[in-house]
């Protein structure tokens, strides 16, 4: 049997109309399946818990954005069960669905979760007893989370088909006012001393913020988080430079650092803004280390 958990506020309504057309196939299909649907933000973890313990599925498909697929990813975590994830993309930045190369049109995604013919094993971020699927960042890249995440313009650009915009509008917004400050980075026993960091970004996809290649070198499935450092460059640089990680071309910037780690502690000389899954999370310090294969999905 397969659960369902359903945002159907996910892309200004796109999960509700979503979910619908999931439902004619699994009927037409004769699928045995249950159901559950948000009605707020975090739901989706408890409601996955529940599939789990009281239904006892083995998989559970996320409809929604990236948030639902982190929540739901946090429950089958914590119920610690034998449990597949499935997802149908329906939100506005969808890039756990882009890092995986599933399917955007709803039909093609549930055929390819109800066939279990592409399934696998990724790992997971950990941090502070909760987990990320896609990427943990912390500094510009936590602040300018926060912003999106509490702006009025994310839910219209999200009505106009423009969500992407929204992060673009918040990196112009925090640019303004963010203070750069000192870093203490310890990678797997190494100690790396970084000085006016702007943003690291720990990955386990390529992309992030609807779709920026922040660390084109990421997999899902290498136990081994790629690890994004942007430091000591002018406001006005970072502004230039910004447009290039979109194509990944900022991998060739001088002032852009990439590692690779299992275990990594962030220590700031200022408490710096985390985001995990583009979620607030903490602030520093921290500590961010991988679980290698830890989730069966329907890649």
């Amino acid at each position: 049997m397969i659960g369902f958990v359903v945002n159907p506020a996910a892309g200004n309504g796109k999960g509700e109309k979503v979910w619908n057309s999931l439902e004619s196939i699994l009927r037409q299909q004769g699928v045995v399946y249950r159901v559950r649907r948000t009605s707020s933000e975090g739901e989706a973890e408890t409601l996955a818990i529940e599939l789990i313990e009281k239904e006892e599925v083995k998989m559970i498909v996320a409809v929604g954005g990236d948030g639902t697929v982190s929540e739901v990813v946090n429950g089958i975590y914590e119920a610690g069960k034998e449990c597949t994830l499935g997802h149908v993309p329906a939100g506005s930045g969808n890039d756990f669905a882009r890092g995986h190369g599933l399917p955007k049109d709803p039909a093609q995604a549930i055929e390819r979760i109800l066939s279990k013919t592409r399934e696998k094993c990724i790992d997971l971020l950990k941090i502070n007893g909760r987990v990320a699927v896609n990427s943990v960042g912390a500094g510009f890249d936590g602040q300018v989370a926060k912003t999106t995440n509490e702006a009025g313009y994310k839910k219209w650009l999200n009505r106009l088909r423009l969500g992407k915009l929204a992060y673009i509008w918040s990196v112009i917004r925090v640019l303004c006012t963010y203070c750069p400050c000192d870093v203490t980075l310890l990678i797997d026993g190494q100690v790396h001393q970084m000085k006016r960091i702007w943003l690291i970004a720990i990955a386990n996809i390529p992309n992030y913020g609807g779709g920026m290649l922040i660390c084109p070198q990421a997999l899902p499935d290498d136990g081994v988080a790629e690890i994004c450092v942007v430091q000591n460059v002018t406001r006005l640089g970072l502004l230039f430079a910004f447009p290039r990680i979109f194509t990944g071309a900022h991998v060739d910037h001088p002032n852009v650092v990439f590692l690779r780690g299992r275990q990594i502690t962030i220590e700031s000389e200022q408490p710096l803004l985390v985001h995990a899954d583009g979620e607030m999370a903490a602030q520093t310090p921290i500590y961010v280390e991988i679980e290698a294969g830890k989730l069966r999905i329907c890649g």
